[in-house]
């Protein structure tokens, strides 16, 4: 990250996008059955939308079956998000039931070919069987280097009418864990694959290519432990996209075995902390943003919520801080960058859909009276860097969208000692009070509360998610945890 600014730290305050959780199938009402997933399918399904597996009017109607033209699209989807490659369809089309192009590009890479010499069939359901022969086809064709492991046999009652070919496509995907039975004896192929199976299939496929390829995010996972207990620590970065999923096995499996997790803020399920850090940002007398701020800033500001299509009139009464915190949002926007991919919102969707226990470290009112507790020249410092404008070769730059896309490398390769490089460089040129305020005053209480889990008699297993930015430097909970005498390893697996 060659843009050094004084202006970086301040930078560095994440957006709390305040929006519901909007997962496609909940729109606030009462949906039909059909629309509501199962609850063993709502996780994947979760990475089949952040990916970007399927259109979005394929996440409804879960309950239904799905034609051998959608499951062409689903494997043509699948082969380029893997590949990055757009497929070309085949030249001379050898069907007179269908022209479809993801059906021609299906058949191009031998994907899936049709049922009889000049009929794909395209509105014929598919089965479970057809699913995984087709999910076979998509990672041999374009991971033809990755090791598939050796076919396991399949002790399951109901194969014998399945072709030793398929069976031993099967029996791959059985042993990857991308496929499993219905029940301890049941493969129950013959039977109609519905969206949400396809779904959840597909996404399995996608996570076990970019597992296998090396592709999977590492991040920054410490252990933290007492020779007796062990407390996880995961440095977030509260906005991202979807580049940095799925995560390495070590974080899924590390969160999936823990208890606990344990966040700054709970921004999912507290509603009433939201609503107070929204009374904590608005002057309720006859103060206004524009009597706080300098006539230039506030021009500035005008400027850039104009042109993003907001009213200025709604945001007269906002504090400099907030008004800060809008802009940055509104940059992060513009980058495709989304509060709702951040580390910690997912693991937390996670974590309640698994009734796994949260826990909040600070909560959004702490966070809400930090802000508010600024001084005044902090406030506008904060405000002021947020429309700070950087041009190259006569282009405006979106430096917070760069220092975010920045970090997430970093996180991606797991890299902490760039990281702290960038951290430890950043906070020597910022302000001084805005970084102990931020950052030096809250790892203390972090670190404490990361002793305390670690010394509970609980028998309970914490994850404890912040943001990256508290583990590093010298007041950052790694090098606190080691001066306390504590074992402290990343894991980068």
């Amino acid at each position: 990250m060659k843009k050094g600014s004084k202006f970086l730290s301040l930078l560095l305050v994440l957006t709390i996008v305040f929006s519901s959780f909007s997962f496609a199938f909940a729109d606030g009402g009462q949906a039909p059955a059909k629309d509501v997933p199962s609850d063993w399918a709502v996780e994947h399904l979760m990475e089949a939308q952040i990916q970007e597996l399927a259109s979005e009017g394929y996440f409804a109607q879960f309950k239904e079956g799905v034609t051998r033209v959608e499951l062409a699209n689903f494997a043509t989807t699948l082969y380029e998000k893997l590949s990055g490659k757009e497929i070309t369809p085949i030249s001379t089309n050898p069907f007179k039931d269908t022209e479809d192009v993801n059906v021609l590009k299906a058949l191009s890479l031998k994907l899936m070919a049709g049922e009889e010499k000049d009929l794909f069939k395209p509105d014929e359901i598919v089965t479970r069987e057809d699913v995984a022969v087709v999910i076979y086809n998509v990672i041999s064709v374009c991971e033809p280097k990755v090791d598939l492991g050796s076919s396991k046999e399949l002790k399951h009652k109901d194969i014998k009418n399945i072709s030793k070919a398929n069976l031993d496509k099967v029996s791959v995907l059985v042993s990857n864990d991308i496929m499993d039975g219905k029940g301890p004896d049941k493969l129950a192929l013959e039977h109609i694959c519905t969206r949400e199976e396809v779904l959840v299939l597909f996404a399995r496929a996608y996570d076990f290519v970019i597992h296998k390829t090396g592709r999977d995010s590492k991040g920054f996972l410490w252990e933290v432990s007492n020779g007796k207990n062990s407390v996880y620590v995961l440095g977030s970065v509260h906005v991202a996209d979807s580049s940095i999923y799925p995560f390495s096995q070590s974080i899924i499996e590390t969160f999936n075995k823990s208890d606990v997790l344990a966040v700054e803020a709970n921004i999912v399920g507290d509603q009433e902390g939201l609503q107070y850090m929204m009374e904590k940002a608005i002057y309720t007398d006859d103060n206004t943003l524009e009597k706080n701020v300098p006539e230039e800033i506030y021009k500035a500001f005008v400027d850039k919520i104009s042109a993003a299509g907001l009213d200025p009139k709604d945001f007269e009464k906002i504090k400099p801080w907030y008004a800060g915190l809008l802009v940055q949002g509104l940059d992060m926007q513009s980058a495709s960058l989304d509060a709702t991919m951040g580390i910690d919102f997912n693991l937390m969707t996670k974590a309640m859909f698994a009734n796994k226990e949260i826990l909040e470290i600070e909560g959004i009112k702490f966070q809400a009276d930090l802000f508010d507790s600024m001084s005044k020249e902090l406030q506008i410092s904060l405000l002021e860097s947020s429309l700070v404008e950087v041009k190259e070769n006569d282009e405006s730059v979106n430096v917070q969208g760069e220092v975010i896309k920045y970090i997430l490398d970093a996180w991606k390769k797991g890299d902490m000692v760039e990281f702290e490089k960038f951290m430890e460089k950043t906070n020597q040129e910022g302000n001084q009070e805005f970084n102990n305020m931020l950052f030096n005053k809250r790892n203390e209480n972090m670190s404490n509360k990361v002793e305390e889990f670690l010394n509970s008699e609980d028998g309970k297993t914490y994850f404890v998610v912040v943001g990256a930015g508290h583990l590093v430097g010298d007041t950052g909970i790694i090098n606190s945890m080691k001066e306390r005498g504590y074992t402290v390893k990343q894991i980068t697996k």
